[in-house]
Formats: structure tokens, sequence, C-alpha cells
């Protein structure tokens, strides 16, 4: 509604403009046909105008990206009696829909004068003339045009007389004037609260009869005569506002421009005055300011932040560079790397990003110099798209097995990992490997040992062959999840990444949350869903008909798609087990595995905009 009534505001100042310009520096100039052009434009600019915007990007200091974390609220079973609040009157509303209804009448007004032009012109015979149709009539005083219908009544007047109306006329018809009436009458439908509008219409009816007075004057030979039949009609006027009347009010101001010296050419630059009012409208009301963070020069190791996060640095190759940008044009932002520049041990010196998301964020950095380029942070996250500083890795510990890997220092969270040897009945060199669902050939590991963030699962010899067959009949080994394993001598190999339970995910669009106990979740960073779980001690998965992973976590909390998590105890929300209510402690403690159906089926947002839940339904098999 905001935005609607600053459009329209706008676009009522734009309409004053250009009338006020016409009034003092085009009104008494003979250039009727530039002065049609420069009315009808200033309303279509008038519309237009306001539509277009620039935006100017301001650059500001950074501040760090801060942290969101999901706050659990207990539900409590208490009645609060709240004070019934009488609703104020919507004035805006009001007077929005009081305007509509207006401007509604004003065009139902206008159909129905077209209606009735129809209905008259239906009555009479038509005469097919050279670029018109003339249409006889007893019943009309004054002569008239609409579109290709001329309407006039002979009988009022002299052969003499007959011949000038029907020229006059016909330069409306030629010059599409009804356009102009038209459009200048439905500008009036929906601008009619702006006085100005109406003035405005009227002048562009004044200068429709002037270029058709001026063009008339010069294409007939008695011009007394022809402005005694503009006098003679003068005390007639016809009742249609839709059409071009050969009589039209100040009848003086006619006869007088009639007289009028031509103007000199040189006057047009007159309308020219316009221009400057309008480059002022724009850059004081159509520039949009967008803050974008400034590069901050602080050093930093990283070469990768979370997923919702990219950086750069001075080794970065042409590869990971095109990589990370089809990556981040998946996620809708268009991204481009370009003016990139090398020192002869092929350190970056120099650098362009652009980038582009559609909806307003967009930000250009660039780098030139002779000394290899600091990190360069981005952050892709919805709502927090743009250049940053450093990232905060106080939460992170570097990794010295994966910094040898990568050949440049690697931090990760803090989170407990998994250390398994396998068992000595299995050489890893015989065994069928099976990472993330495919079958990977480590034959050059005699022993080994992995380091994963997921679970291992082995299969002995007799245990392979009954579920593999021949190819597991040395042993089994199936890790699934992000995995290093070191042979003998310690050397490391990054054998999987970004991998779930045999299922790829997109660290773009989801996150691996580690709590205190190494559970693993696996979210979706837009909706919070949980869309991938791994068991572990004290984490249970509901997995219901519908596809949908309900974990109960830390022993009291469930997470439901969809809704917040929710803490099980005496204050939790009111559970429905196939219809009884029964207690937190109850459904902690069921078989979870006989659960088909879970819901959340009521909840509500608080004060504080937190939605809170009060209903879960449950059903088993």
């Amino acid at each position: 509604m905001e935005n609607l009534l600053l459009y329209f505001v706008k676009a009522n100042g734009l309409i004053i403009l250009f009338y006020l310009m016409y009034v003092l520096f085009l009104r008494k100039e003979t250039f009727f046909t530039s002065n049609r052009w420069y009315l009808i434009g200033g309303l279509v600019l008038s519309l237009i105008l306001p539509l277009i915007t620039f935006t100017n990007t301001i650059w500001v200091e950074p501040t760090p990206i801060p942290v969101y974390y999901e706050e659990v609220i207990p539900v409590i079973n208490n009645t609060i009696e709240v004070p019934v609040q009488e609703t104020p009157l919507d004035w805006s509303l009001i007077l929005t829909t009081a305007y509509a209804v207006i401007s509604i009448l004003i065009v139902m007004k206008i159909t129905l004068e077209l209606a009735s032009f129809f209905n008259k012109i239906r009555k009479h015979q038509k005469h097919k003339e050279t670029g018109f149709t003339l249409i006889h009539t007893d019943t009309t005083e004054n002569p008239f045009s609409f579109f290709h219908y001329i309407v006039i009544n002979p009988n009022r007047f002299s052969k003499e007389e007959f011949q000038h109306i029907l020229t006059h006329e016909s330069i409306h018809v030629k010059q599409k004037h009804s356009i102009d009436v038209l459009l200048s009458k439905l500008f009036c439908a929906f601008f009619w609260a702006n006085p100005i509008i109406w003035l405005y219409r009227k002048a562009m009816l004044q200068n429709l009869e002037f270029i058709a007075d001026s063009e008339t004057f010069q294409q007939i030979e008695n011009k007394y005569e022809y402005q005694r039949t503009l006098l003679k009609v003068v005390t007639h006027q016809h009742d249609l506002s839709i059409t071009n009347q050969f009589y039209q009010s100040l009848i003086k101001k006619r006869i007088v421009m009639l007289h009028t010296n031509q103007s000199n050419k040189r006057n047009v630059w007159k309308y020219a005055t316009i221009l400057p009012l309008l480059v002022g409208f724009m850059l004081l009301f159509q520039i949009e300011t967008v803050a974008q963070v400034k590069e901050n020069p602080k050093k930093a190791h990283a070469v990768k932040v979370e997923a919702i996060g990219f950086s750069w640095d001075k080794k970065a190759t042409d590869e990971e560079m095109k990589s990370d940008a089809a990556l981040l044009k998946s996620q809708g932002i268009d991204f481009k790397f370009s003016n990139v520049k090398r020192n002869k041990n092929g350190e970056i010196i120099a650098i362009k990003i652009e980038f582009n998301d559609g909806k307003g964020n967009k930000g250009i950095k660039e780098i030139k110099g002779d000394e290899p380029i600091q990190p360069i942070y981005f952050s892709a996250e919805e709502g927090k798209i743009g250049f940053t500083a450093e990232p905060d890795y106080s939460d992170y510990v570097v990794d010295e097995k994966l910094s040898k890997i990568a050949g440049t220092e690697v931090k990760v969270k803090k989170f407990e990992v998994n250390q398994v040897k396998l068992n000595e009945s299995v050489k890893a060199n015989e065994a069928l490997w099976i990472i993330d669902g495919k079958e990977i050939d480590l034959s050059e590991f005699k022993n080994a040992r992995v380091e994963t963030k997921e679970a291992i699962t082995f299969y002995s010899k007799e245990e392979g062959y009954e579920k593999f067959g021949e190819k597991g009949k040395n042993g089994v080994v199936i890790i699934n999840g992000a995995s290093i394993i070191y042979d003998e001598n310690k050397n490391p190999k990054v054998v999987s990444k970004y991998y779930v339970n045999g299922k790829k995910i997109n660290e773009n669009e989801t996150k691996i949350v580690m709590n205190d106990k190494a559970d693993m979740l696996v979210v979706n960073k837009k909706t919070e869903n949980i869309d991938v779980i791994k068991k572990r001690d004290n984490v249970v998965t509901i997995i219901t008909e519908d596809g949908d992973h309900n974990i109960i976590y830390h022993e009291k909390y469930l997470k439901i798609p969809d809704s917040p998590s929710v803490r099980l105890d005496e204050n939790g929300p009111q559970i429905i087990i196939n219809g009884k209510n029964v207690d937190s402690k109850s459904f902690l403690d069921m078989d979870h595995s006989k659960i088909y159906f879970l819901e959340v089926t009521e909840k509500e947002t608080n004060e504080n905009n937190i939605v809170v839940v009060k209903k879960i339904e449950v059903k088993t098999k």
C-alpha cells in the first residue's frame, strides 16, 4: 500500500511539472503538433519514470555475520485472560476504496458515453467518404467527430459552412485526435483528485482544435467565412465529452491563434526546459542506495569457510574459480571473475569479481597491484549476500592431516571423530570397500585406519561372502560420510566428502550439525528441516509413511519437519497417541519403530513472533 501511494504521489507530481512547463513556455507558441506530442509524452512519462530506479552502492565497514540459533520454548498450559481491544478503523483502506470507487464511476461514465455514441450513429445512414464515414443527422446541433466518424446536421449550415466544418473534422479524423481525447479522459479517471489533470486535459483539447483550425485555415480560401462559422455554433454544445467537437469553449482564443504569427523556429529550445527538472526528479527520488561491505585486509589462513561461504586467496586456480562461479550460479547468483593476473610464481596479483542476485544485491570488488592478494571472502547465505570480512574461527581448530592433504592450513569445527582400526581378520588391500555407495579400489593399502564423521560397517569374510558374494569373500568395509583413510605409513587419503548414508548432499543447501554427543544432523538451511540423520547412541529417528524424518535428540527434544524443536517434559505440548492423551515420558519410553504417523496439529505464534507447538498427534501400527 505504501509503495502504491508513493508511486501515485510521484506520478501526480510529474503531471503537474509537465503542465506548468507547458503553461510557462509552450502555450503561446504555434508549434501545435509538437505541443500535442509534448502533452501526450508528459502523461506517458508520468506513469513510467516512477517505475525506473537506479542503484547507488555505498561501501561500508564490514561487520561480522551473526549466527542464529533456534530457541526451544516450552509450552505452558496456563490460561491467560487477554483484554479485548477494539480494532481501530483502517482509514488508509477506507480512503483508498473511496478513491477507487470514484475512479470506477468515471470509467463507467466514459463507457456509457461510448455506448451512447454508437447507439446514436446506428440509427442514421452512413456515407463512406475518402478517409472517414459521414453521418447526417437532424437531431445533432453541434458537429463532432469520433475516430473515423463525422456527425453533422447539414440543414443548419450553408454549403460553404458545411465544407469548412467537414475539412476541420476530417483533420481530427486523419490525425486520430480521438486517441488524445480518450487518453486524457482516462487520466482524469485515475488521477481525478489532482485538479491539474483537468486543466491538463483542457490544454490537450484546445491544442487539438488549434491544430485543426491551423490546417483548415491553410486549405480554404474564404478565411473570414470560416471564422463566422466558428461563431455560428458558439451557442450550441454537444454533450459527449469523448468526441472532438467543432465547438469548443474559448472561441476567442481559437480565432486569436489563427491570426498569431508563426513562432520562430529558434524557440524550440523551450521543449528542453523540462529535461533538467526530469533529471532532478530521477536524482532525488529514483536512486536507491545499497550498502556494500568493504574488503577487510586482515589475513586469514582457511581455504574454505562454511557451506554458505566462499573464499579465494592468491593460490586460487582458474578451475576453482570457475567451479565456484557455477555453484553460485546454481543458487541464482550471477558471479563473474575477470581481469585475473598472476606473477611468475602463479600467485594472483590482480582480480575483478562481480556479483548480482537479481534481487538488489550486487557489487564489484577489484584489486590491482604487484603483490599477491589477501584472501577474499564472500557470503552466499540468503539475506547476507556480499563480500565479507574474515570469518570468525573461534569454534574451529586446525586439522593437521587435512592441511597436509590440501597443501595449506585448513580449519574444521570442533567435534569428535571415530577412530577405528580394521579387524585383523580383514586385510585392507583385499577387502571390498564401499564408500558412499560406490566400490573403491584401495589395493595399495596393506592396512588401514579410518577417521570419519560417520559410522563404519564391517563384515567378516563369511558375512561378506553371504551378503555380497564372491567379491565380498575377503571382508567388506562400508563407509558413509566425509572420511580419511591412512595406510600403515600414516599417509592420509581423502576418500569421501559431502556424503551421508550413501546419499550425496549439496553443501550449499544443507549444513552438517554436530552436537556435544556427536549426533549428526543434516539440516536444510532454508527451511531448517532435517533432511538426513545418522543415528547415534542418543538419537532416535522416526521415519513416517510420508517419508518425514522426525528426530528425538538430547533425550527429550523432538524435531518435526516444518516446525521448531519442542522440549518433551511436563510443560511440553499435548501429545495424543491413537486418540488418547499421554504424558511426555510415556511417549519417550514407547517403541518408536511402530510409529507410522506423527504430525503437529496445533501451533501458534506468540508475542515475540516465535512459533510454539501446542499439540502433536501420533498413530502407531
